[in-house]
């Protein structure tokens, strides 16, 4: 990881490694002019570079180190008294880096040399901050001078004197002349008008204040068109021109330089991967109903770029999104045994090898952003490198096999869409009309065209490297295995379930009695429940990290710790039974479904109390209202009789549901007939009224 010469940027320092071992690192802040060398651990170092708080740049020394002096030049000369003085003794390592060992070494430059030690000091510096190599020591005479400063002219005029013209003295360049310059360049030259430079300079003597209408005299002390001209050229670089005049779209597509190839850029199989997604060109039907068309599938291509085999694909129903890039991406690490063997189709594993992660991913901005890429480059070592907007190409092997893949398929599939993406055809009927696959066909058919594409495919314009034998077939699959072979391209095969779960995404969910609550639903684990965290006591965090598998909702995955290779599945518990074995999709939409008909029903509950309210209010004040006044002596006389008011009203009130209109007596008895002559003792059935009646009692029912 770390190599003699490495630069590195450090929070807001530059640092070079001068020497490693297996345990330790010397190295130097460049850009300090009193620094001398470091020592620290490489285990630390590894720990830093792991968090991203070191990482390695390009040499910003790399001119000075490479361009050696002119000989018999000053520099030269300067450059060889300093190595004489030192080489020796910066070979000696790491002696020469410890400040123990390093004065022994010191006084014999100095006793060699005759310099002092400042100077000596200034050329070792010089000498491990500029590359450690001897050019570094060249004296440093290109920073004289005003190299690359404009002159100013205020007085009088730049450049030659003017030789035909015998009146005026021209016009000098001052900073208001250039403000003008660069209004005008920004107006006339620099937009898609693509105006001419003789417009531009005829603005320029409109805005400077020639009179109109002009004439030659008027033109003698003006900014000329050489000057003009010569401004443009010297501020304006040719790429910044043709951005401006051609639209930045145009300039990627049309003018940027493309001078090399893929292939050329990448050393083996598992190198670099392109990942792209498009939406297919054919219109399907529902599996579960063939009369139900269900549009347009999205699929994903993983490509490795050396070999140009198809490493790994999705094909569902999923916009384009992490969510379906990370199925491709599991699938390039996946058994593709396996997975054929799910759409019914056998084949052996030297017919699709490819499975693993690469070193480096291209993909698009919206898809490889976040927490996901974060994972691939610290946990997995995948570097990713987004394309920028308008710059397809950049990913050109894998859109090129979507083109291919999708001609191979034309023929044998109705519903194809050759031109408009809706509507109807040309001279027939509607697109959409035509479909005839499901998506499980679908698939099958791609997995079909992968598999002839890796396995027979032969690629006319592949660029045959110098080292490969001439008569390797360019076939995906061949190049594969002799890269494997004979190539290293840093391919990877890191535990799938691991990656898996850190590629899936991740949220928050809640630490409740009744388990751990996602989306409305809960979870359970043994170790959670041995953690005592569904206990009514527990007094830990009440929230923990979780990923989720979008197809399933039977299963997250708890990321108790910062570890990557930290996961314990959770299943979901009877409580949620009814939320199980349906898709996250799915969850939502029926816990969207679920508020909003809560929602609904507080509603109307809450409508229904307000209605109660009214009507209770209403009740109690028509009664307030009937309710007549009462003296002082008449309340008091009012509570004496409520025993005997309670009678009488307990007989009202029996009166009523018996049909009478009048208070039952008492004391009425009822004549019962005997049955078949039997003689009856005659006994009462008069209605009780009192709790000793019942009881057979007599007394009082104050």
């Amino acid at each position: 990881m770390f190599m003699p010469n490495d630069v590195f940027s450090w929070g807001e320092k530059r640092i070079r490694i001068l020497w490693v071992n297996q345990q330790a690192i010397f190295w130097i802040d460049i850009d300090d002019d009193r620094a001398l060398p470091q020592l620290a651990k490489k285990s630390d170092f590894e720990h830093l570079v792991a968090r991203y708080d070191l990482k390695r740049i390009s040499d910003p020394c790399i001119n000075f180190s490479m361009a050696s002096p002119k000989i018999g030049s000053k520099a030269e000369e300067v450059q060889e008294k300093a190595w004489s003085a030192i080489g020796a003794i910066v070979k000696v390592e790491p002696d020469i880096y410890q400040r123990r060992t390093r004065g022994e070494l010191f006084n014999r430059a100095l006793s060699q040399s005759g310099v002092t030690k400042q100077t000596v000091y200034r050329w070792l510096r010089r000498y491990w901050q500029f590359g450690m190599c001897k050019n570094a020591l060249s004296a440093r005479y290109d920073l004289c001078g005003g190299a690359g400063k404009a002159k100013k002219f205020e007085d009088k005029r730049n450049g030659r004197p003017r030789t035909y013209l015998t009146a005026g003295q021209g016009v000098p360049v001052t900073e208001q002349i250039k403000s003008l310059f660069r209004v005008v360049i920004e107006k006339s030259l620099l937009n898609e008008g693509k105006y001419e430079f003789d417009y531009a300079y005829n603005q320029l003597l409109i805005a400077y204040g020639v009179a109109l209408p002009c004439r030659g005299e008027d033109l003698i002390d003006v900014p000329t068109e050489r000057q003009f001209g010569y401004f443009y050229k010297k501020e304006y670089s040719s790429i910044e021109i043709t951005k401006k005049r051609e639209g930045e779209i145009n300039y990627l597509k049309d003018f940027r330089p493309n001078l090399g190839t893929s292939t050329a850029e990448v050393p083996g199989p598992g190198y670099l991967y392109q990942i792209d997604a498009t939406i297919a060109d054919v219109y399907l039907v529902s599996e579960q109903n063939r009369e139900n068309i269900i549009g347009r599938p999205t699929f994903y291509f993983v490509v490795d770029v050396f070999s140009r085999s198809i490493v790994g694909m999705y094909i569902g129903l999923e916009n384009p999104s992490w969510v379906s890039a990370m199925e491709a991406l599991s699938n390039a690490m996946a058994d593709k045994v396996e997975y054929c063997a799910a759409y019914g189709i056998e084949i052996t594993s030297d017919m699709w090898p490819m499975q693993g992660l690469p070193e480096n991913i291209i993909g698009d901005k919206g898809e490889m952003l976040g927490r996901h890429v974060e994972v691939l480059s610290k946990a997995f070592h995948v570097d990713i490198q987004n394309t920028p907007s308008y710059r397809a190409d950049w990913k050109g092997v894998v859109e090129r096999y979507f083109r291919t893949v999708q001609t191979k398929m034309k023929p044998f599939v109705e519903g194809y869409v050759t031109k408009a993406a809706i509507g109807k055809k040309r001279h027939g009927n509607d697109y959409r009309q035509d479909g005839i696959l499901t998506l499980k066909e679908f698939t099958q058919m791609m997995i079909r065209i992968v598999l002839f594409y890796n396995n027979d495919h032969i690629n006319k314009t592949y660029d045959i490297d110098t080292d490969i034998p001439k008569g390797l077939p360019a076939n995906p699959l061949t190049l594969w295995n002799w890269g494997i072979e004979y190539r290293t391209g840093l391919l990877r095969r890191p535990d799938s379930q691991l990656v898996r779960v850190n590629l899936l995404p991740h949220t928050t969910a809640t630490i409740t009695e009744y388990g751990l609550k996602l989306f409305g639903c809960y979870y359970s684990c043994k170790e959670a429940l041995d953690w005592g965290w569904f206990e009514g006591n527990y007094r830990g965090p009440k929230s923990v990290t979780v990923a989720y598998d979008m197809y399933s909702t039977n299963t997250i995955f708890l990321r108790p710790s910062d570890s990557y290779a930290d996961f314990i599945p959770a299943n979901i518990t009877s409580r949620s039974r009814a939320f199980a074995n349906i898709t996250v999709w799915e969850l939502w939409l029926a816990r969207d479904i679920k508020n909003t008909t809560a929602a609904t029903s507080k509603l109307k509950a809450r409508a229904g109390s307000v209605n109660l309210v009214s009507e209770l209010d209403k009740i109690a004040s028509e009664a307030k209202n009937q309710q007549p006044k009462y003296t002082k002596a008449e309340k008091a006389q009012r509570v004496k009789g409520i025993a005997d008011n309670k009678r009488k009203e307990r007989q009202y009130e029996r009166g009523k549901k018996t049909g009478s209109s009048d208070e039952a007596r008492p004391d009425d008895e009822i004549t019962v007939i005997p049955i078949h002559g039997a003689k009856l003792t005659q006994k009462s059935f008069k209605l009780p009224t009192r709790l000793k009646d019942l009881l057979k009692e007599d007394g009082s029912d104050e």
